[in-house]
């Protein structure tokens, strides 16, 4: 095949200058490696939904404070940080999140999304990185008018990713099916953005904007020679609605 996928390797004693795409990689992710991925994602997905739980289900004083539940879905733009030759390619995001009130404008807000990671190889190709990532933000918040009835705010913190689908879209195989793809199972990263919160009696309706950003390596692209080793980010825009349990708390 034409482009990115291709199986050429460069000379050892005269290295290529880097070309758009993925070259051989020789990794190959083996069935025991794969049992192993979906055993450690359902141990890690039932640890942090208990989680999650727990935190929705904190004592009386948390909840008379307004504890705050909503479901948010929208648009992303993501892109593979650090490997040269990449566009960046559009997905969707869909979860849930918490507020925690902490006192005052401050407030804790855990979450649990589905977003679609990735990036589109090459302006001229077809073919593109299509993952799919369970992520887990745990986010600080500040509300800049805790008692108003419209509210802007601002949030920041770390996630954890767990790659939960990885496809090569315009192929007829998936990423576990190649040898030019190595991804990883686990990555973290942070996340920072804002958005505005409006309340209607115990109803919330919210939205935003943030951008994710990988610290750790999410995927190795290349060959032994020369491997690239990419990190997510990507811009989230997002709408929500929710309830609010007890007092007002933060928006």
């Amino acid at each position: 095949m034409l482009g990115i996928f291709t199986t050429e390797r460069p000379e050892p004693c005269r290295p290529e200058p880097r070309t758009t795409g993925w070259e051989a990689a020789g990794h190959t992710i083996h069935p025991p490696q794969l049992a192993r991925r979906r055993r450690g994602f359902g141990v890690v997905l039932a640890t942090l939904t208990a989680g999650l739980t727990a935190a929705a289900l904190l004592p009386a004083a948390a909840d008379a404070q307004g504890t705050q539940v909503s479901v948010i879905g929208g648009a992303t733009y993501s892109d593979l940080r650090d490997v040269d030759g990449f566009d960046g390619r559009s997905g969707t995001m869909a979860g849930i999140s918490l507020l925690l009130p902490l006192g005052g404008p401050f407030a804790f807000q855990p979450e649990a999304l589905v977003v679609s990671r990735g990036a589109q190889a090459g302006s001229d190709l077809r073919e593109s990185l299509d993952l799919d990532a369970f992520e887990i933000p745990l986010l600080l918040r500040v509300s800049l008018a805790p008692r108003s009835s419209f509210t802007p705010h601002l949030y920041a913190g770390p996630y954890l990713g767990i790659q939960i689908d990885c496809t090569v879209e315009g192929t007829s195989v998936d990423c576990d099916d190649r040898e030019d793809i190595s991804t990883r199972t686990v990555d973290v990263g942070a996340i920072a953005g804002g958005g505005v919160t409006a309340g209607l009696g115990p109803l919330i309706f919210t939205g935003g904007l943030r951008y994710g950003f990988g610290l750790s390596t999410m995927a190795e692209i290349g060959d032994a020679e020369f491997r690239e080793s990419a990190r997510h980010g990507g811009f989230g825009i997002y709408v929500g609605a929710g309830i609010r349990f007890g007092g007002r708390g933060s928006r």
